[in-house]
């Protein structure tokens, strides 16, 4: 039986998904996420890119952000992120903020806030530093959490 070109390009790709969804089960589940006190710095590995990130200072602020209402009690933190391995850029729509009960915040990044940590390329051995912001609706937050869409990778708290 002759296969055509386009029908082994699809069967090597299923292959491939496959294959790829098997091994990145294995990885996703293998690790439990760093957890470490305010103030400690956290390396995230992405190849040979490094970005160590410390967070400290998560307490509640009256800060205005121009262009959003608070729903909640707003909260701040203190962000570094410094390149460790290759030139980095910080996803800082990764980080949130978690109440001992287990509810999350998201950050506001929906509009620029004051004082805010930049989402810029840092070239290496050089570093960033800012304020990160929180809309508490429920339970106040005691932990930073950094999670990369799927799980949570690092953990701060008091």
């Amino acid at each position: 039986m002759k296969l055509g070109n386009t029908a082994v390009k699809t069967a090597l790709g299923a292959a491939a998904i496959a294959t790829a969804g098997i091994c990145g089960a294995g990885v996703a589940g293998a690790a439990p996420p760093a957890v470490q006190h305010f103030g400690t710095s956290a390396p995230l590995v992405s190849g040979p890119m490094v970005t160590s990130y410390t967070v400290t200072n998560l307490q509640p602020t009256d800060v205005v952000i121009p262009g959003y209402v608070p729903h909640g009690q707003l909260y701040q933190a203190d962000v570094t992120a410094r390149s460790d391995g290759g030139t980095v850029t910080p996803v800082i729509a990764d980080f949130n903020a978690r109440a001992a009960n287990g509810q999350t915040y998201r950050i506001i990044n929906t509009v620029p806030t004051p004082g805010g940590i930049s989402s810029a390329p840092i070239t290496p051995g050089s570093q960033s530093s800012g304020k990160i912001y929180f809309d508490a609706t429920g339970a106040a937050p005691n932990g930073v959490v950094y999670n990369d869409g799927v799980q949570d990778v690092l953990i701060w708290t008091a």
